[in-house]
């Protein structure tokens, strides 16, 4: 897709530089969240990953640039962005293997018109706010990736469970400090939770987790060891470095999630 202006676009460089991707310069931008969450999903070989909010593409061809055998669909409320993630897809030979269409997920399951219960693992980067909680936000595509209304969270999660298959595996990036309420969320359709806290330093408390969960599960869930992404000193761990720049997957499936 040619934008109007290409100005109006940063070309970022994801996973060392193996992808350029094209995103706003003002709007929903995504950054180290993105990555992490593409590095959480490890489906069977050929398996088909399903994202929900995936806005100009970066958490799925992340994964696609991974796995190269596995297929990825991208569900955005946003018009513009799924053209973009298109785009950027054909641009790192991607686009085979990638499809991405616009959607309400909050909304009724069938107007999404996907087929139930297809897909390996779904994934994905909920509003992190609710209505109040935080400023206002003037970019309306911005203000709706950041910002959910009550109900938000377990519309996403319900829509997740409908789109994955039996035994297929959901996987969620939030803020540490919500922990509780996507457990909450969680536990009413999935089990075997896998709790994965992620912090800025060793000193530091948790900013973010990923909470990965399966369908048709009733084992209790288990908090793994932390994913620490630098060292004292500011420099970047080893275990950070291998995901977020080389492309490693989080260590979900070893663990037992």
């Amino acid at each position: 897709m040619q934008a109007d202006s290409d100005e109006a676009y940063s070309h970022d460089g994801f996973l060392g530089g193996r992808l350029r991707l094209r995103q706003p310069r003002v709007g929903f931008r995504s950054g180290h969240d993105a990555v992490l969450l593409a590095a959480s999903a490890d489906p069977v070989q050929g398996g088909h990953v399903a994202e929900l909010g995936s806005g100009a593409g970066v958490a799925s061809l992340c994964f696609l640039a991974r796995r190269q055998d596995a297929q990825v669909t991208g569900i955005e409320y946003d018009s513009a962005l799924v053209a973009l993630a298109q785009a950027n897809a054909a641009a790192n030979n991607l686009g085979e293997r990638a499809q991405f269409r616009e959607g309400n997920i909050a909304g009724l399951f069938g107007d999404l018109h996907m087929v139930a219960n297809s897909y390996d693992e779904v994934i994905a980067n909920p509003p992190f706010h609710d209505i109040g909680s935080v400023p206002e936000i003037d970019h309306e595509s911005k203000a709706r990736a950041h910002i959910g209304a009550a109900g938000t969270l377990d519309s996403w999660v319900k829509c997740a469970c409908a789109l994955a298959r039996a035994g297929g595996h959901i996987t969620f990036i939030h803020r540490a400090d919500a922990l509780d309420r996507l457990l909450t969320v969680m536990h009413r359709r999935l089990g075997d939770l896998h709790v994965l806290p992620v912090l800025p330093k060793p000193d530091q408390a948790a900013t973010r987790v990923l909470v990965r969960g399966k369908r048709d599960a009733r084992a209790p869930v288990t908090l793994l060891p932390p994913l620490i992404l630098q060292d004292a000193d500011g420099r970047p761990s080893a275990a950070a470095e291998a995901v977020l720049r080389h492309g490693a997957a989080l260590a979900f499936g070893k663990n037992g999630g």
